[in-house]
């Protein structure tokens, strides 16, 4: 089947939307606001960007492991990264502990073979329920900078995420997200900001046009992993 656009991206276009129509409405010169006023809407929809772009990540994340759970895949049909990424941030909480508290007692109580809720997430054959927590996977990597973009695709099993979208555009979209979380940050620390509604356009054209290629990617790597039935 052909690619279909993920209910996330979908959210994103709806705020995308939105946020672009009221920057361009106030961007007449018959509209009655001063510079000042345009310029803090202009720079308001920008940082509004941003966060949808966020939202995306998480609303993706999740609801791909819940398409997963509400179809009945079986561990073999989902990607390897998460369920080593689960074993592993796991895994990685008992040993935090123990350096903290050095109790081996406890550790090897919670690491043992036959500990089923840790190991589980290696069996092919087990139906998957909640081996991998979708939060814990893209909490600490949503707010969308390359780095994290990077981790965070990685994690899901795409190795490099950025080769795969340049690919697909022709472009460099890690130059294109830097540019813009650039100005956001600009914003986000009150530096002294001038913006055109041809500023904003240009840069949520760039945003838009890269969380298209990002979606395509990831409707690629699902389907040839997973199958097109658990596309989200």
């Amino acid at each position: 089947m052909p690619y279909s656009r993920s209910k996330a991206r979908r959210e994103f276009e709806t705020t995308y939307l939105e946020l672009h129509s009221l920057a361009k409405q106030i961007s007449y010169k018959n509209v009655e606001l001063s510079y000042d006023h345009k310029n803090m809407i202009f720079q308001s929809s920008m940082v509004l960007l941003c966060s949808a772009l966020e939202e995306y990540l998480r609303v993706f994340i999740e609801d791909m492991f819940y398409k997963y759970r509400l179809n009945g895949a079986s561990l073999s049909e989902i990607p390897i990264n998460p369920r080593t990424f689960s074993l592993f941030h796991k895994q990685r909480t008992i040993y935090e502990a123990f350096i903290h508290n050095r109790d081996e007692t406890k550790v090897l109580e919670k690491l043992k073979i036959s500990n089923a809720s840790l190991y589980a997430v290696i069996d092919d054959d087990e139906i998957f329920a909640n081996h991998v927590d979708a939060k814990s996977i893209v909490n600490d990597k949503k707010y969308p900078s390359p780095k994290n973009i990077k981790i965070l695709y990685n994690r899901i099993g795409i190795k490099n995420l950025f080769s795969e979208t340049n690919r697909l555009g022709r472009k460099d979209y890690e130059l294109i997200l830097r540019s813009f979380l650039d100005v956001r940050e600009t914003i986000a620390h009150q530096e002294s900001t001038d913006l055109t509604f041809a500023d904003v356009k240009r840069n949520f054209e760039n945003i838009k046009d890269f969380l298209d290629k990002l979606d395509r990617t990831t409707y690629k790597h699902i389907c040839n992993v997973s199958g097109q039935r658990f596309w989200i």
